[in-house]
């Protein structure tokens, strides 16, 4: 039934009177219901960055550093949200989104509204929350049985990286689109050039009187704005300056037009969401060396793993989570060439494995001295709160597994065929080692083995897979850390890109244009160029500049393998290999999985076909 005028005007007293009351008068707050006028966009830059940081109590001393960022990054966003939702009207939103159809009474909702509010810590907040999200969860016999699996924040099952907005089209000028949303279901948007602006007219219409409003995010390579439609807020005119903009940045304005990213879901699970993704990755600073995942860390992160991996099998405890039980399988089983994978319920590694459709997030090569036959573990990380050593290294292996048993690693083995060992020249191996060694773990090139195609290579979100990330997002998304961490933007894409299109300086918006313009081929293409092994990065090796390989893990065991001679005279790219290509090739032995794994092994884990160490 389609509310009428006046019953829409009665919820909107309503509305008011209960979730806006808190922050507004009723007249001011039905006067939202007015069509607002915007002054767009944010243009962000370093110093706003580093402002916002402060602002949660977080520095970045190292730009450069990409585990640093990511961490305190993460903390903040962490911090926004938990504030978001401790904000007074939020948290009546977030109650009543909880209690929705439980039948709650309003008494329940006040008290849980008041032990939210005594939260004055991140982690005490979220523990609240979750204590509050279970009474609701048992009103609607949903409550959680011991031994259960993990259940995250919130209502919704799949909240990991349920935030990525899709993109219903652009706003270009003398051009109309129309698009549904959860709130509004009639939703049109056109564009208007006036003089140095873009005029934006934003309608909703068939808006839902009890959705707290659909949130955007309007986009260009150049800046940014945020808004929300409702049916409180259904018409918007944003006011788009296009002044004081570089040759790429109008040529992006003109001919793409300004971007509507439409989040999915209302502001609160939107934001629960984001918390709940979040907190996949919060551990401890860097520098509190060995750091093992916190328990409930690693739970979310089976959790993730468990519904977003398509890949089988899934991973299950092997004992009490939290707690390191290594296999003590015989060093002297494990030979020149063998595969060690890895992955480290940190957010972080699991993030990978999902991108890449891998069970690894982490990949490592066994090596044996030509000489002395000791057994070294080689690969290429990075430094951080849980490994002391940086970039390409070889670990002694009794030191390595013991580093890595309290790192909280997950490591499986897999032994090269006899055949395909027999083909190895060890010294040729550490030939091209010693050429590597100390190089910068390789950032560089850290998400583009994996881009091969336009768009079927995207992440995307369970439980149906159909909502993705896609270039849109990666083309409005890394203009901007380019502008608030060069530092970042430069390690992670900026000379990768360049290298791709044969040009050099160019920042994002610039190879742009010169792909389309210059080149003729459409800026989606530029991930899907093949990474080169003769390409050189500016990196640092034993923390120095130079000019050398930038190799990420499994980049780093292929050229080992390739240079060992495993692959003969087959010519192709390690630089295109991801975790799953590495361990995926025809040169393991079967005969050592499954039953023939080493009967430690099978003690240990009867139902996995590989030995984990």
């Amino acid at each position: 039934m389609t509310p009428t005028n006046d019953s829409k005007a009665t919820v909107s007293v309503l509305y008011c009177n209960t979730i806006k009351m808190r922050t507004l008068t009723l007249a001011a707050c039905l006067a939202t219901a007015t069509a607002a006028v915007h002054t767009a966009p944010f243009v962000p830059n370093e110093e706003m960055f580093r402002d916002w940081l402060a602002e949660g109590g977080e520095t970045i001393y190292n730009p450069s550093s990409f585990p640093e960022v990511r961490l305190k990054v993460a903390k903040r966003i962490a911090q926004m949200a938990s504030d978001t939702l401790k904000d007074q009207a939020s948290m009546y939103n977030l109650m009543s989104w909880f209690g929705r159809g439980s039948g709650i009474d309003a008494t329940t909702l006040a008290a849980d509204l008041e032990r939210l509010g005594e939260s004055e810590s991140l982690d005490g907040f979220v523990r609240v929350s979750k204590e509050v999200a279970d009474s609701h969860y048992a009103a609607l016999n949903r409550k959680q049985e011991e031994g259960a699996p993990y259940r995250p924040l919130g209502k919704n099952e799949y909240p990991y990286w349920n935030f990525i907005p899709s993109i219903p089209g652009a706003a270009k000028d003398g051009e109309t689109f129309t698009f549904t949303n959860e709130g509004c279901k009639q939703n049109v948007v056109s564009a208007a050039r006036n003089g140095s602006e873009l005029v934006i007219t934003f309608k909703g219409d068939d808006c839902s009187p009890v959705h707290s409003g659909d949130v955007y995010l309007l986009g260009t390579v150049k800046g940014i704005h945020f808004m929300k439609v409702g049916f409180l807020e259904k018409e918007h005119e944003i006011r788009w300056s296009m002044a004081n903009l570089t040759q790429a940045e109008a040529y992006d304005i003109t001919t793409k037009g300004v971007r509507v990213f439409a989040f999915p879901h209302d502001e609160v699970e939107l934001v629960v969401n984001i918390l709940a993704t979040v907190n996949l990755f919060l551990q401890p600073e860097a520098g509190k060396y060995p750091d093992f995942p916190d328990k409930e860390v690693e739970k979310a992160n089976v959790d993730f793993l468990t519904k977003y991996q398509k890949v089988q099998p899934l991973m299950v405890p092997r004992g009490p989570i939290n707690e390191s039980n290594p296999t003590n399988v015989d060093p002297d089983l494990i030979q020149t060439g063998d595969f060690i994978g890895v992955i480290r319920l940190d957010g972080l590694d699991p993030m990978l494995a999902w991108a890449m459709g891998s069970t690894t997030g982490h990949t490592t090569i066994a090596v044996r001295d030509a000489t002395t036959n000791e057994l070294f573990v080689c690969e290429s990380t990075t430094n951080s709160s849980y490994w002391p050593t940086n970039g390409v290294q070889k670990t002694p292996y009794t030191t390595w597994i013991k580093q890595a048993e309290a790192a909280g690693y997950n490591a499986v083995w897999a032994p090269l065929d006899p055949a395909q060992r027999a083909k190895l020249n060890v010294t040729a191996m550490w030939e091209f080692f010693s050429t590597v060694e100390g190089l910068q773990y390789g950032y560089h090139t850290l998400l583009w083995g994996w881009i091969d195609t336009v768009a079927d290579n995207y992440p995307c979100v369970a439980p149906d897979y159909k909502h993705c990330l896609q270039w849109g997002h990666v083309e409005v998304l890394f203009p901007l850390v380019s502008a608030v961490v060069p530092a970042v933007g430069e390690l992670i894409f900026n000379e990768a890109w360049n290298f791709r299109l044969n040009t050099t300086g160019l920042n994002a918006p610039e190879m742009y244009m010169h792909a389309e313009t210059v080149l003729n081929i459409s800026s989606n293409t530029i991930p899907t160029i093949v990474e080169r092994d003769e390409w050189m990065y500016h990196t640092t090796r034993y923390g120095k500049p130079v000019v050398g390989k930038s190799m990420v893990c499994c980049v780093f065991v292929c050229n080992m393998w390739k240079h060992g001679g495993l692959f003969g005279d087959t010519d192709f790219n390690c630089g295109e290999m991801t975790n799953l290509d590495d361990y995926d090739l025809d040169i393991f032995d079967k005969t050592k999985m499954n039953d023939g794994r080493p009967d430690v092994c099978k003690q240990k884990d009867p139902n996995n076909q590989n030995c984990q160490l």
